[in-house]
């Protein structure tokens, strides 16, 4: 009798263990991205470099020493910046570039920037569209 209520106790222990999982403590973070399209008179700026400056809403002028990181645009002026992460979120990008179609000679200055403030959920999964309208 005494055998059988060890042995019930070390197999319910052992089922117990096996069943049991074991919390990892990790959230899985979901996937959140801006669609960057900066444009001049709603026409894309091709090679435009855009700037990121992190944790901030105040735009920190012109100086791109200043900011964080820095990207690329495409040829047709887009951008996806796909390390944006869940949580709150604020930032400036400041897109700096020509327009090659609004002079004759195709070196139009233009610049412009946008304030940024994302609020996402753990694990949500979120694709903004953010235009950066430039100018002269």
């Amino acid at each position: 009798m005494k055998n059988s209520v060890i042995l019930f106790l070390v197999l319910s222990l052992s089922l117990g263990m096996i069943t049991c999982k074991k919390d990892t403590g990790t959230v899985p973070e979901g996937t959140v991205r801006l669609v960057v399209f900066v444009n001049h008179h709603e026409y894309g700026i091709p090679n435009a470099r855009v700037f990121r400056k992190n944790e901030t809403t105040v735009w920190p002028g012109t100086d791109t020493t200043l900011y964080d990181m820095h990207y690329v645009t495409d040829g047709n002026g887009n951008l996806t910046i796909s390390d944006i992460g869940n949580g709150i979120k604020d930032f400036v990008l400041y897109a700096v570039g020509t327009d090659p179609s609004w002079d004759s000679t195709g070196t139009t200055f233009v610049h412009g920037y946008q304030l940024f403030h994302i609020e996402t959920g753990i694990g949500e999964r979120k694709d903004i569209s953010a235009p950066i309208n430039v100018s002269e």
